[in-house]
């Protein structure tokens, strides 16, 4: 028939901590119940067991053997630990270095794409076209001075022609054209009105 012992004097006589013992219990190395709401260890014959008052108690070498048993079990769930937590190490150090590659591919990426919008977007001096101005036709057009010599203005006259010229040019008259800070004049267009203007000035 098994006796039942509270677990802090089982803890006591076995020379271990209450932890251990409900510990045991949890793990099956000890059988419990419920008493009244209070827990007990069921003990059989097999582990001797005495109280205080004199009746049956612990043999030494059970209760020796409970404490190795307990110290062992506690070892084995801390080396365990122990290779959990190395097992969890490596698995973030992988993850981070992972994020790491990741990162840095992407960045790469970016550094390209920006790379490639920039010369895309950088401004191209175009090219500049020299426009060389078409030399004046001899038969169309003539210098200033030879029209004023063959118009037979004098000294004076040919100054105010010259000068009327160069206005007439700047207002878009079809007569007159520039080239290189020199006027021509259309050789067969008529000046009686430009003549008309000069006598009067």
């Amino acid at each position: 028939m098994s006796k039942l012992i509270k677990p802090s004097e089982y803890a006591k006589q076995s020379g271990i901590s209450r932890q251990a013992v409900y510990a045991k219990i949890k793990k099956g190395l000890l059988k419990a119940k419920k008493v009244d709401g209070q827990i007990f260890i069921e003990l059989d014959k097999s582990m001797n067991i005495q109280s205080k008052d004199g009746s049956d108690t612990i043999a030494p070498k059970q209760a020796h053997k409970d404490v190795v048993s307990a110290k062992d079990e506690t070892i084995k769930v801390l080396k365990e630990t122990i290779d959990d937590l190395k097992e969890t190490n490596r698995l973030i150090v992988g993850t981070l270095k992972s994020e790491v590659d990741l990162l840095k591919e992407a960045f790469g990426e970016m550094q390209q794409l920006y790379r490639t919008q920039i010369e895309h977007l950088q401004i191209k001096v175009p090219t500049q076209i020299e426009y060389k101005k078409s030399p004046i036709d001899e038969n169309s057009f003539v210098n200033i001075k030879e029209l004023s010599k063959v118009l037979k203005l004098n000294k004076d006259e040919r100054k105010k022609f010259k000068k009327a010229a160069i206005a007439m040019q700047k207002s878009g008259d079809f007569r007159f054209v520039e080239l290189e800070n020199e006027i021509f004049a259309l050789k067969d267009a008529d000046y009686s009105d430009f003549l008309e203007a000069i006598n009067k000035l």
